[in-house]
């Protein structure tokens, strides 16, 4: 699209007129072509959106947009070529003469004047091409736009059919409740309250809306109820037209203000009213102050306004109440919604046509829009063509056209140039992959997109404010765990599938995603597909390298690509390119750097992460338009190129997890653009140690290691951390990167000097200290005002270490971890003034937002508390979520003021009385997520009163239980059977027997609210335990495992196609069961079954092809499993296959075959007589290459990586 040309343009005549591209071309006489160019540049920047509009029915339109983008490209790489040479020229100055020699060899051509030459040839010949695109362009008459043309919205009203609505009632109700109860306990004229309604495109937002207003509650509660719609640009004037129109059903004509107010005085009349405001776009603030301010102006009391909008940014500006988020609809709901606009409307019913249709509808991702939509297609079609539609590459390049796409381009219409073009970028990821916010600006960045951080920033809010992305935030969680010592939080979000085939579709051929599936073979191949995007695609995500991948993407990449990343490591081979694909890019992730360095000097984004790589090579200085590294995790890079301070444009640089990182280059304090350093080795070398640090204005999060290196402390203070104001993580560590314990017990007096000396500035937000070897904290950690953004400490590795800083006071801490202070007696310790005695003994001051708190490896500790002038303090959490303790054996007690906690772990504290625990849940009303453990010693179990528990609070685990007691039996009846709903059996032989005695019985009849059950290593289960599970009616999932002489046979006395398993199962896994020979029948409901390590199962259940609602099936290491049941029919809910281990395994049913084209994903490994038939060619290859994440072959050629991504499924 010409509009996406726009921010391209801009950045190319901004070059034009950089200083250091502009004195070298008059330096060789090329000062005139570059005006020139300039100038060209602007005049077809100003016609961009005119042409955006001819081109989509105007071939020859079309023609010229496509030249000029591929001239735009040009022009970039010759002006880039300008710039490096001048970065280069200076950097020469200053380099070793032999080593600048020997890296310019590698650069440049040898002779000076045969490259300035040549770059002069590409100057002229850039020039030429957009002197002629020019002259087709006045010929066109395109009309000249200084701003965006108006975009045209659709009104909306306030009826709705509600019996055609589906999956909305429960929102609605919710809303109708908030409505009322605000507005019944609001008695203020002036204070009108506003609630949001926010989500996509085609949601339902409008839908919602409409079901509230004409809700008889709402009509009977509001004096006045009145529908607006806003659409297009947010005119006081229009608005209040609007509702004076609807109110009074006739014309106002009025067009002065003061006219319009006394209008609305008088139609409002200060009666209670609700006004929804639909489809608002409005993100000023002010418009919105003074639209309010009229409505309330004439509100009476009780009045709410409800708004409706895609955008969260206009939800925080409007609503005084929390946003309502739309969620999609259930696969359930989907369903129902396309029966009724499809079956309900004369389709006749046929079982194929309704397997046809599910999966159409799993396409469309639960969003309404798009279900109505496809079901308004289909219902003119033929039977025979509902599988055409299935099938058909328009779900790929935008069936949308006809309704998905113009409902979510609505917005995307809304968007800026750079906007857009920042947003079709992202089409280059694989759906449902999460996204790094900080990773998706430095590839606009580096792509020319954007020019600045700041700007990135913005148009990253934008995005997820209008919801083209959503923040995804426990990938962020996961992420962190991995890297929490040294690594920032990471704000990572995610693309709507419509979201990303919108992105795909208005990206064009520019952006691709290269699997090895059945698009890359028919590329390979030579498809009318592959034709399409033959040496187009300059922005390429490739899943892995191999042979297939790499022979596919020579077919499509345009000459000179501009991004490649590979997404995962699959079989380590470089990938191995002609150097000239290389020339032009921009940004490259790989695993292997053994591609063509020397011919990368455009490269503005290196992401090597993960790789195995232990040096750079020293060419990586000469990359003199480097922007960012990445070499997170690279657990054996040892060193950094020694010249790297010379590359004068590195800005990021992210060692997390470089652990054996020996040192940091000399004069790397050097850099002065460098604003990202996340680990700093220290080391004694001159121009290597912490004064390095002294003028860098570094951001985002820092580790310092090897501490124990610095001299003195009047050397650390040479690193001027108090300066380092946009410094939100800091993490200061006394060992290197790799140890895992502390450095030693001896206290260190020059560690506490040094601390004290590396006080942060007063903003850090998070700080994480490891192997302190001083015997206190520095003063500053105990001044509250300095660390009063603080929102995370972790301390770990502190031996010495006998008092905590008053954690107490630090007003946003709201993550606190303690490992290893084996010193530490006691966690708030007061002082002898009477101010902090005080303070020690007063709840409300403890602990004032923490959420989660970790106590770890502290075999002193002993109380929360200490005695203060022989006062006992009490330790208030009064936000606390999550508390987990481990490795305290001489902790006595549990903090009594806990009540929001929602997460208790409890182990290797065995001097923690158990009735501390559970009253916690009678004083606190708390719902608690721990487990009990009744351990052999113990033979009863002494619960307590648990009368405040709630419903599903507990998991009770039983280990090694030899023998019931009568006392066993009773303490157990005193927790309300109701409140257990998961139920942790190991080893406990006692509970199961060929004929169940009467206690026994009892016990498993007391378990019948339960709806998790695990029993694991009970060898005295040999027949299935009919008897003990059959009255589970509440159970859910089901897992044996380590059951070595359960053969799956049931009792005799049970005839074969009677169900042993309760009939509300949904998830069986049965695990190391060695003498398991048969699985009895399955129920219905089953919709995850797992078999695994089970050498002697022959046969699976003979009813397993008509489970019709299982969704994944995994057999693992089954040796003696030849065949599956004949038929299987009923799979018609199956996503995932999973077969490992199943060496005689030689074929798979007919049913099962059928429904290969419809799983998410598909792994056989190990079982070799399956894999001709899956491979290119074989008898089942046709039924599987199109599933998107499909592994079959060997599991030693399977990646650890593939396999958490396939897990992830």
């Amino acid at each position: 699209m010409a509009s996406l040309l726009i921010p391209l343009l801009g950045r190319v005549a901004a070059k034009a007129g950089d200083a250091l591209v502009a004195e070298l071309l008059r330096a060789w006489g090329l000062d005139k072509a570059r005006r020139k160019l300039e100038r060209h540049l602007a005049a077809v920047q100003c016609v961009l959106l005119d042409a955006d509009a001819k081109s989509r029915t105007n071939p020859a339109v079309r023609h010229w947009v496509k030249d000029l983008k591929t001239a735009a490209y040009q022009a970039d790489d010759v002006l880039d070529g300008f710039r490096y040479e001048a970065l280069r020229r200076r950097a020469a100055q200053i380099r070793p003469s032999s080593t600048a020699h020997k890296m310019l060899s590698y650069f440049t051509v040898n002779s000076p004047v045969v490259f300035r030459l040549s770059m002069s040839k590409k100057m002229k010949n850039c020039l030429d091409m957009i002197d002629e695109l020019v002259v087709e362009m006045n010929n066109f008459h395109f009309l000249q736009h200084a701003d965006a043309p108006s975009i045209v919205h659709p009104q909306t009203h306030s009826h709705v059919d509600e019996l055609e609505v589906v999956g909305r009632q429960d929102e609605k109700e919710r809303v109708v409740k908030i409505l009322l109860h605000h507005s019944r306990n609001n008695n203020s004229d002036n204070n009108v309250m506003v609630l949001p309604i926010v989500g996509m495109g085609g949601i339902g937002k409008t839908t919602l809306a409409q079901l509230v207003h004409n809700d008889q509650r709402v009509v009977h509660h509001f004096e006045l109820v009145l529908w607006v719609c806003i659409s297009d640009k947010f005119v006081i004037e229009e608005i209040i037209r609007s509702i004076i129109e609807v109110a009074t059903m006739t014309k106002c004509d009025s067009t002065k203000m003061e006219a319009l107010r006394k209008q609305l005085g008088e139609v409002l009349g200060r009666r209670r009213y609700l006004i929804i405001l639909d489809d608002v776009w409005n993100e000023d603030r002010q418009k919105w102050d003074d639209m309010r301010s009229l409505l309330c102006s004439h509100a009476g009391s009780g009045s709410a306004i409800i708004v409706t909008s895609r955008s969260d940014q206009v939800a925080s500006i409007m609503g005084t109440l929390p946003p309502r988020q739309i969620s999609l609809l259930d696969e359930d709901q989907s369903w129902e919604l396309f029966h009724r606009n499809t079956f309900g409307r004369g389709v006749e019913k046929q079982e194929e046509l309704i397997l046809t249709a599910k999966n159409i509808v799993h396409k469309c991702k639960g969003l309404p829009l798009a279900i109505k939509t496809m079901a308004a297609l289909l219902l003119s079609k033929h039977h025979n063509q509902w599988l055409a539609v299935l099938d058909s590459d328009v779900w790929k390049n935008g069936i949308l056209a006809t309704g998905i796409v113009p409902a979510l381009q609505l917005s995307y219409d809304h968007l800026s140039s750079e906007e857009k073009i920042c947003f079709s970028f992202c089409a280059i990821f694989p759906k449902d992959s999460p996204m790094d916010k900080d990773m998706l600006i430095q590839l606009w960045i580096a792509n020319d997109f954007i020019a600045s951080e700041t700007r990135g920033q913005e148009i990253f809010d934008v995005l997820v404010w209008r919801c083209f992305l959503q923040l995804d935030v426990d990938i962020g969680e996961n992420w962190l765990s991995e890297f929490r010592d040294e690594s920032i939080h990471r704000t990572t979000c995610k693309m709507h599938d419509l979201m990303h085939d919108l992105a795909d579709f208005v990206s064009g051929n520019d952006c691709f995603i290269l699997q090895e599936s059945s698009l890359s073979q028919k590329i390979v191949q030579g498809s009318t597909y592959a034709t399409s995007l033959q040496h187009e695609v300059r922005h390429l995500s490739l899943d892995h390298v191999s042979t297939y991948t790499v022979a596919a993407m020579e077919e499509i990449i345009a000459p000179r690509p501009r991004t490649i990343l590979i997404q995962r490591e699959w079989t380590r081979n470089p990938l191995s390119m002609a150097k000239s694909t290389f020339v032009s890019l921009r940004a490259l992730k790989t695993f292997s750097i053994k591609t063509h360095m020397t011919n990368m000097k455009h490269l503005r984004y290196l992401d090597c992460s993960y790789s195995l790589i232990s040096a750079l090579p020293e060419a990586t200085t000469m990359l003199y338009s480097l922007q960012t590294l990445k070499l997170i995790g690279c657990r054996y890079l040892k060193k950094l190129p020694e010249e790297l301070r010379y590359m004068s444009s590195l800005r990021h640089i992210l060692l997390a997890g470089c652990h054996r990182l020996e040192r940091m280059p000399q004069g790397i304090g050097q850099m002065n653009s460098l604003h990202t350093l996340t680990s700093f080795v220290i080391v004694s070398d001159a121009g290597c140690g912490i004064d390095q640090l002294k003028d860098l204005n570094l951001g985002g999060a820092l580790s310092l290691t090897e501490l124990r290196k610095v001299h003195s402390p009047e050397n650390a203070k040479q690193g001027n951390m108090s300066a380092k104001h946009n410094l939100k993580r800091l993490s200061l560590d006394w060992a290197s990167g790799s140890s895992s314990t502390h450095v030693g017990y001896e206290v260190d007096t020059n560690a506490e000097g040094i601390l004290d000396a590396l006080h942060p500035h007063k903003m850090l937000e998070v700080l994480l200290l490891s192997n302190y070897t001083g015997a206190k904290f520095s003063p500053w950690m105990h001044n509250s005002p300095l660390l009063e953004h603080l929102s995370e400490l972790s301390l770990s590795s502190c031996p010495n270490c006998k008092d905590l800083p008053p954690l107490w006071k630090l007003p946003s801490l709201g993550y606190l971890s303690l490992d290893g202070l084996h010193s530490l007696r006691s966690i708030c310790v007061g002082n002898d003034d009477k101010d902090n005695v005080e303070s020690c003994i007063s709840p409300p001051l403890f602990f004032p937002k923490l959420e989660t708190m970790i106590v770890s490896n502290m075999p002193k500790l002993r109380r929360w508390h200490q005695e203060v002038a022989g006062q006992v303090a009490v330790v208030s959490f009064p936000h606390l979520k999550k508390l987990h303790i481990y490795g305290c054996p001489m902790l006595a007690s549990m903090p009594k003021m806990l009540p929001l906690l929602e997460d208790l772990l409890v182990k290797k504290a065995r001097h923690i009385p158990l009735y501390h625990l559970m009253n916690l849940c009678v004083q606190s009303n708390l719902e608690c997520r721990g487990s009990i453990e009744v351990k052999p010693t113990v033979g009863w179990l002494p619960i307590g009163d648990l009368h405040f528990l709630k419903p599903g609070d507990l998991t009770l685990r039983l280990r090694f239980l030899t023998e019931i007691v009568a006392r066993f039996e009773e303490e157990l009846n005193r927790i309300p059977c109701r409140f257990i709903k998961k139920l942790s059996i190991e080893s406990c032989g006692c509970l199961f027997s060929s004929e169940p005695s009467q206690i026994q019985r009892n016990i498993w009849n007391y378990f019948g609210f339960i709806e998790w059950l695990c029993i694991k290593g009970s060898n005295n289960i040999v027949q299935w335990p009919v008897v003990e599970i059959k009255n589970l009616n509440s159970l859910r999932a089901l897992h044996l495992i380590e059951c070595f002489n359960l053969t799956g046979s049931v009792p005799s006395t049970i005839s074969e196609d009677e169900e042993v398993l309760p009939h509300r199962l949904l998830e069986l896994s049965i695990v190391r069961s060695g003498n398991l020979v048969e699985v009895p029948k399955l129920p219905e409901s089953l919709e995850t079954l797992l078999i695994a390590s089970c050498p002697k199962l022959v046969c699976m259940p003979k009813n397993l092809g008509n489970m019709k609602k299982l969704r994944e099936l995994s057999v693992h290491v089954c040796d003696a499993l030849a065949a599956f049941p004949d038929g299987m029919y009923g799979f018609t809910a199956l996503k995932r296959l999973d077969m490992q281990g199943c060496p005689r395994l030689e074929a798979l049913p007919e049913g099962l075959l059928q429904q290969l084209q419809a799983l998410e994903g598909l792994r056989i490994l190990d079982c070799p007589k399956l894999d001709g038939a899956l491979s290119i060619g074989g008898a089942y290859w046709h039924l599987v290459q199109a599933i998107r994440h499909r592994y079959v072959g060997n599991s030693t050629e399977y990646s650890h990586s593939s396999a958490n991504w396939f897990a992830r499924l």
